[in-house]
């Protein structure tokens, strides 16, 4: 039996998503030391509607990066499409219609990176970060330097209304949550998505179209993207080319704070929610502080870097068999 407690613990020593709960827990523990205020329902509602935004945008990233890829133009698509969503829902364009259009930009955006890096060969940093600022480009181009206010009600609900004690975003990017995460540890897609992240070449050994399943994360990628940036909107009541900014590499952030591997094959939705709610958490507890805005960049910086580093010693210490421990569990 004490061997059983043993195995068990040495495995839950070895889950990436170890130090990831850990991190979670000290940081609840210090934040509620350093305020008293950290604690009440209002503040904490305040974290969980913030974090589902930024927890929305890293969710397609997380299964890119699974494949061991990068997208950075998550915060382009971001404000294209709630630039592009404002000026259609100014124009008396119905919102069901308004938001299919929208997930259509994600899902092109998604399409074209997943040509770009699958197909031409280009390096996903690359490839990513060009579509950023041509997405960023276009966003500026459609507000034409302007912004667009005061939107219709039964849409600004998506980002500020509450079903009953919780917020709207909430439940909208936990159902997308909840859905990312049954296809990538229930289905075919899902596990060659860490399939080839691990192990490419015998991906292809194996006879999985890399190139389909790569598309396909992208394309997902895109979808959240879009997702994000409608929230944001209905959640500001207004757009500008700028609106996603705030996020930057935080979207990149809180999926390797989550645990998933920059290195791909390890990871997973999970985590990546738990990563958005520590990012969350650190600026929230700053803010209480009166922290300057610099000195915030500053430990969120110090905070990546210190996860990065865990990635990559756990990566190099720890090598569990493929399909067990965290590479699937989630």
């Amino acid at each position: 039996m004490s061997k059983n407690v043993m195995k068990d613990w040495r495995r839950i020593m070895e889950s990436k998503y170890f130090f990831t709960m850990v991190s979670l827990l000290l940081l609840c523990l210090i934040s509620c030391l350093l305020s008293s205020s950290f604690l009440t329902l209002r503040n904490m509602m305040t974290i969980f509607r913030q974090a589902s935004i930024l927890l929305m945008l890293s969710l397609g990233l997380t299964a890119v990066v699974l494949t061991g890829n990068i997208d950075l133009s998550v915060g382009g698509c971001a404000a294209l499409t709630g630039c592009f969503c404002a000026r259609m829902l100014v124009s008396g364009l119905p919102v069901w219609l308004t938001m299919i259009l929208c997930l259509g930009i994600g899902i092109l955006i998604g399409f074209l990176n997943g040509i770009m890096v699958g197909v031409i060969g280009l390096p996903s940093f690359v490839a990513t970060y060009g579509m950023n600022m041509l997405a960023a480009g276009l966003a500026t181009i459609v507000m034409n330097g302007g912004i667009i206010y005061d939107l219709p009600p039964n849409f600004t609900k998506l980002g500020i209304g509450f079903l009953g004690p919780v917020p709207v975003p909430v439940i909208i990017t936990g159902l997308t949550a909840v859905l990312l995460g049954f296809v990538l540890r229930k289905t075919v897609f899902g596990r060659n998505v860490y399939l080839i992240g691990y192990n490419r070449r015998a991906a292809d050994y194996s006879g999985i179209s890399s190139l389909r399943v790569l598309l396909f994360a992208y394309i997902l990628c895109g979808i959240t993207g879009a997702l994000g940036g409608i929230l944001i909107t209905a959640r500001l009541n207004a757009a500008e080319a700028g609106m996603s900014e705030a996020y930057g590499l935080q979207i990149v952030a809180a999926v390797v704070v989550g645990g998933t591997s920059l290195l791909g094959g390890e990871g997973g939705v999970a985590g990546t929610v738990i990563g958005a709610v520590i990012l969350t958490m650190i600026v929230n507890i700053m803010n209480i502080m009166g922290v300057d805005s610099n000195w915030q960049n500053f430990v969120l910086g110090i905070v990546i870097l210190l996860m990065v580093w865990i990635d990559v010693f756990t990566r190099a210490k720890i090598r569990t068999p493929f399909f067990s421990g965290d590479r699937m569990d989630e």
